[in-house]
């Protein structure tokens, strides 16, 4: 790296050949204001807002497509900058509908923000504002708002520099430009919903959020996406304990900037419908409510007395809970096959962008936890078709959707025992002798350990519903039943068993992973 030298605003900053003053500005912490630049898409250039003064230079220069020179001096500030500037958002506002009041992008619209910092003033334009197409649906999570538009191009640049599919673009000229699709053409890749992210004024916004809360009302946790084995990391946004969106957050050795559809949305499927809220034991009429304690004892008493014992735990468990069950089962049966619900899938080039064959955040982790002792699931699950186990511990999953469905439940109707543990009441739960009631990857507390290795922090954004309980609370409470007094509670205090006991992870702490997460590379290579 070739340093330079350069002042922004009487302060000395030191950068590298070949950054843009925006970049070197941004480094430093200080805000140049902007539309249309992004820090992973093309220079467009086309929005002026980022203009700054150089020394020495006779005019105003954009601050994205101006590299810095040893000595230069950037103004950032400057009156000549802020008539520009305040020249520049009274432009953009001459056809601006003037709708923050029922726009989904209040709150957190960049036109809003820059007109209370940049421009304040009453409107000028006495003349008749040029109208543009509304609530126009670009594709299944897009709609578009032509009224709203300042014709940045970051939607463009995406689709023909990231996606590489190019379904919008600029037609049209002067007042007349707009953003449209290619015809015969609908916005439906599996990044489309990016393009909301991007947009910085709530021209483009997202189907499935819209008009569902102010966004200023919205509570975000730092989180991992728990779509696939990428470990995406996400802003849970919540509302009245409720997961209304996802957002990505960044993270360069991750995802960068965005997040796939499939992930985006998974939080429906994982969250919604009627959660159980007690134990069930089968009795002679069919499941009955039970406390706790019945509960438990029925499923030790059960697992103890039938002879091969199947584990089945999913993919989205967490690290600390697949350490905690693997332990239990090893306890109760140390014989017992375990493994992590997996299965690949094909993915085409633009899904490879981010997305992994798999719909299981955590089976790296799992394993590493001990769970798979016995080979792959797909092993299992004919075992279990087979006739081989006569009882079995479901967590989160239904092996039906694994295989022939059919076989595999007529194989769980055999078992002389069945336990499933989850958050509803599935298909597979109706054939269980025992079902406990669990919390989802939003309500729970851990690590998952990505395809790639890196350890990364769940955090819970809701809380559950009374009567459930985290998976390690139950696999904790069956363990003091069986006879092992834990010392450890709280998923800090299993983490914390783990990096003791599991090799890879030795020396890690919560502190240590952040909010940004760590790969076990680093962690072998610091030799703990």
């Amino acid at each position: 790296m070739d340093p330079v030298k350069i002042t922004i605003d009487g302060r000395e900053v030191t950068t590298a050949k070949g950054k843009t003053v925006i970049q070197a500005a941004a480094d430093a912490g200080i805000l140049i204001p902007h539309y249309c630049y992004h820090p992973k898409l093309p220079i467009a250039g086309n929005c002026r807002m980022c203009l700054v003064e150089i020394e020495k230079m006779p005019k105003l220069q954009i601050a994205c497509n101006t590299q810095v020179a040893e000595g230069m001096a950037v103004l950032t500030g400057s009156p000549k900058v802020l008539a520009a500037r305040k020249a520049v958002m009274e432009f953009l506002l001459i056809n601006h509908p003037l709708d923050c009041p029922i726009c989904d992008q209040a709150g957190e619209c960049w036109l809003q923000d820059y007109y209370m910092k940049h421009d304040l003033q009453p409107s000028r334009f006495a003349e008749r504002k040029e109208h543009e197409r509304k609530r126009e649906i670009f594709g299944p999570n897009v709609v578009f708002d032509g009224e709203r538009c300042i014709k940045c191009t970051r939607c463009v640049r995406f689709l023909q520099e990231v996606t590489g599919t190019g379904e919008l673009t600029v037609v049209n000229r002067g007042d007349r430009s707009t953003i449209a699709l290619f015809p015969g053409t609908v916005l439906d890749n599996p990044f489309s919903a990016n393009v909301n992210d991007l947009c910085p004024v709530g021209a483009l916004t997202d189907r499935d959020f819209r008009f569902k809360v102010r966004v200023w009302y919205l509570q975000k946790t730092p989180s991992i996406c728990p779509g696939c084995s990428t470990g995406c990391n996400v802003s849970v946004e919540s509302y009245q304990n409720r997961i209304a969106r996802f957002k990505p957050r960044v993270n360069e050795e991750v995802n960068s900037y965005w997040l796939c559809d499939e992930g985006r949305y998974c939080f429906h499927e994982l969250t919604e419908g009627e959660r159980l809220t007690g134990p069930l034991v089968r009795q002679e009429g069919g499941l009955a409510p039970a406390t706790w304690e019945e509960a438990l004892q029925v499923v030790l008493r059960g697992l103890r007395a039938v002879p091969a014992l199947a584990g089945i735990l999913s993919g989205r468990n967490t690290n600390e809970e697949a350490f905690l069950f693997a332990r239990l089962m090893r306890r109760i049966a140390p014989g017992a096959s375990l493994a992590v619900a997996y299965r690949e899938r094909t993915l085409d080039a633009v899904q490879k962008i981010l997305m992994s064959p798999d719909r299981s955040p955590n089976f790296r982790g799992a394993r590493d936890m001990g769970v798979d002792s016995d080979g792959a699931f797909d092993g299992l699950l004919r075992r279990l078709c087979d006739g081989a186990f006569g009882a079995a511990y479901v967590v989160g999953e239904e092996p039906e959707r694994y295989g022939d469905a059919g076989a595999i439940r007529a194989a769980l109707e055999r078992l002389s025992f069945l336990v499933v543990q989850d958050t509803r009441m599935t298909e597979t739960a109706r054939l269980a002798h025992v079902v406990l009631p669990a919390t989802h990857f939003g309500e729970k507390e851990g690590t998952y350990t990505n395809r790639r290795g890196r350890v990364q922090k769940l955090n819970p954004a809701v809380v559950p519903p009374p009567g459930a309980l985290p998976d390690s609370e139950i696999f904790r409470r069956l363990l003091e039943r069986a006879g092992e007094k834990a010392s450890f509670r709280a998923p800090a205090e299993i983490f914390a068993a783990i990096a003791a006991e599991v090799p890879a992870y030795r020396g890690l702490t919560y502190e240590k992973i952040g909010e940004r997460g760590i790969p076990l590379s680093e962690t072998e290579a610091r030799g703990a």
